[in-house]
């Protein structure tokens, strides 16, 4: 190999080397941008939305769960996207159920809409269901999202529960909730 061949590949190696290490400092400085604490602003936000939560529907669902499962919060640039995860309180029957999550549903959005700083609001029911195995567990019993220009053109007063499923995104029942 002559010199000029020994050159060019020493040249390759190091301008791979140098990628690497450019690559791992980027993804050094991202992980610790993912993994970082939830900011000031996040927090605050995320105990105004729990006060107006347990002020509008309560602190514990009737079959005596915390009513908020989990709440998360991120940023967007519009403002904030909201996670809420709620346990829903049992009807008498299975419509009396689901008639209470869209009611409880209009309750909390309400409120939350007057936040103008909240961009899409997703909220989940968790609901006790059988599994495959006839046992019961905690289960994701519905779902939707709805986005602030929605939520600005509505009128909540004239809101029916029953056309929820309508007027929100990614509406998701389960199967239970249709027996």
């Amino acid at each position: 190999m002559t010199m000029t061949g020994m050159h060019k590949k020493t040249a390759q190696r190091s301008a791979v080397w140098l990628w690497l290490i450019v690559a791992a400092a980027v993804f050094l400085a991202a992980s610790s941008w993912l993994w970082k604490a939830e900011s000031p602003e996040a927090e605050i936000l995320k105990t105004e939305l729990q006060a107006i939560i347990i002020d509008q529907i309560g602190k514990k669902s009737n079959m005596n769960k915390e009513r908020i499962a989990d709440i998360s919060v991120s940023r967007s640039l519009d403002g904030w996207n909201v996670k809420i995860y709620l346990n829903a309180d049992k009807g008498f029957t299975t419509i009396s159920t689901k008639q209470q999550m869209w009611q409880d549903a209009l309750a909390v959005l309400e409120p939350l809409s007057e936040i103008k700083q909240l961009n899409d609001i997703s909220l989940f029911w968790i609901y006790p269901v059988k599994n495959s195995q006839n046992k019961v567990e905690d289960k994701r019993a519905m779902s939707f999202r709805l986005d602030k220009a929605t939520r600005d053109q509505l009128i909540w007063a004239n809101v029916d529960p029953s056309i929820l499923p309508d007027i929100v995104f990614d509406y998701k029942e389960h199967p239970t909730l249709n027996e």
